[in-house]
């Protein structure tokens, strides 16, 4: 019988991870009960309608001028949604919340419109993510930098990490100029991004010339501008962060070891849209995300790292205890 060590020091090729848990999985994934596999598009809308409507409580708190106070909770309640519904673009982007692979895309694009992440460009360099964890191809799309997170400073501005932006105005860039957004793509992948930076920037330019026509600055700084850049941005490095942190994700293909599961309150779990539950996401991410705490409950014995909290956590980043020893080797390095 092969040890784990026997199949982890194999030629490292796409998709590697799913040969490993097929050899030493107690619970072989084609053994999984067929209704984790079932999409429920009733869930996904209900999520969807509630984040939005949170959205608007915001905005109705800041546009009502009950005082500052009343401005900060409306920011960061818009803010804080507006990283959730990334997470809900993230279940649109594996297929999970409809069958259509139109209202998919329809969906995921309204999910990642507030923080400017196209939906396309999201799914395939996390799908190509998912075939290649555990292997130097590895990377993941918002591409963290995570040094110095031991310190203060350094934890608070890896969650700022306004330099994303960069990015995302280079792929407008190319989008304008009718370079490939994502170099080496497939052409219709690219039509795809295309289109999305197109749309994108066409919304960033109604938003410049309603500020300018109806001098509505303010009410764009603060419904916008402020959520995003101050609330939204380090709220999704708080939920992204941590999914393999530390972890040999260069080079270990054994995604029970290469990746994390976080135990959350019930709001934590709604919240990173059981992002927490992110080993039993990477055991088969075939599932859709309304099922995983189930698939979760079945492959709990065979996860090898997990935290008893998000605090406990963050905590241990803080005093060094979770780190990478080699910063150009993390998964978050494009």
């Amino acid at each position: 019988m092969e040890s784990l060590q026997d199949v982890k020091s194999g030629a490292r090729v796409e998709g590697e991870a799913e040969v490993v848990l097929e050899k030493l999985a107690l619970v072989h994934r084609r053994d999984l009960p067929k209704d984790i596999f079932q999409r429920k598009p009733s869930v996904f809308v209900k999520k969807f309608a509630f984040a939005f409507a949170l959205i608007g409580i915001g905005a109705a708190l800041v546009l009502a001028n009950l005082g500052p106070i009343a401005d900060v909770v409306g920011i960061v309640v818009i803010g804080a949604i507006y990283a959730h519904l990334v997470e809900l673009q993230h279940e649109c982007l594996h297929q999970h919340a409809f069958r259509s692979r139109r209202l998919n895309r329809v969906f995921g694009f309204m999910c990642g419109m507030f923080m400017v992440s196209s939906y396309s460009h999201y799914r395939y360099e996390h799908l190509a993510h998912h075939a290649n964890l555990g292997t130097s191809k590895n990377k993941e799309f918002f591409n963290y930098r995570f040094k110095n997170l031991d310190t203060v400073w350094g934890f608070v501005k890896g969650a700022l990490h306004l330099g994303r932006y960069t990015e995302v105005l280079k792929s407008m860039g190319r989008a304008l100029t009718g370079r490939p957004v994502m170099p080496g793509g497939r052409v219709h992948e690219n039509k795809r991004l295309r289109e999305e930076y197109l749309l994108l920037v066409a919304m960033a330019a109604a938003t410049v010339a309603v500020g300018f026509v109806l001098d509505a600055w303010v009410p764009i700084l603060l419904l916008w501008a402020l959520p995003n850049f101050l609330v939204a941005e380090p709220c999704h490095f708080l939920i992204e962060m941590p999914e393999h942190f530390g972890l040999n994700t260069q080079t270990d293909p054994d995604v029970r070891s290469n990746t994390r599961t976080i135990n959350a309150t019930r709001i934590g779990a709604w919240y990173t849209n059981y992002n927490n539950l992110h080993t039993a996401h990477h055991y088969h991410y075939g599932g859709p995300m309304v099922n995983v705490p189930r698939l979760h409950d079945i492959v709990t014995p065979e996860i090898q790292v997990i935290e008893e909290s998000y605090p406990a956590f963050f905590k241990r980043v803080l005093r060094g205890e979770w780190k990478y020893t080699n910063f150009e080797e993390t998964c978050m390095t494009r």
